[in-house]
């Protein structure tokens, strides 16, 4: 059985101040670009998925957006499915969905922030 890639996915998008998101994206490079919006993008595997944020954003002074174990993450970033077998990102599956929106929402931020 062959599998083909979708030309379109859905990527979790997390912004500052903002819940997290789902957005139907075309499956390419620009895409992502244009929501983290620079050319310059990081993609770091993290737990099943990709993360992919502005590379540029601590030299451009953007405010901090959520904490990822412990780093500061700066500006928009999305979380991607990771096809470690083609080295590429895919569609995150419904329970990945749940999950980081659950794991990056504003209130899980808020109690963590309390706790401190």
């Amino acid at each position: 059985m062959v599998v083909i890639e979708k030309l379109r996915i859905e990527v979790l998008v997390v912004e500052k101040d903002i819940e997290p998101y789902v957005v139907r994206i075309w499956n390419n490079l620009d895409e992502l670009r244009k929501i983290i919006g620079n050319e310059s993008i990081e993609v770091k595997e993290y737990e099943k998925a990709l993360l992919v944020y502005d590379e540029e954003a601590l030299k451009k002074m953007l405010p901090i957006n959520r904490y990822i174990d412990g780093k500061a993450i700066r500006g928009v970033f999305i979380l991607a499915g990771n096809n470690e077998k083609e080295l590429d990102w895919r569609e995150l599956t419904p329970e990945q969905i749940e999950k980081y929106k659950n794991q990056f929402s504003l209130q899980r931020e808020e109690d963590m922030e309390l706790e401190e």
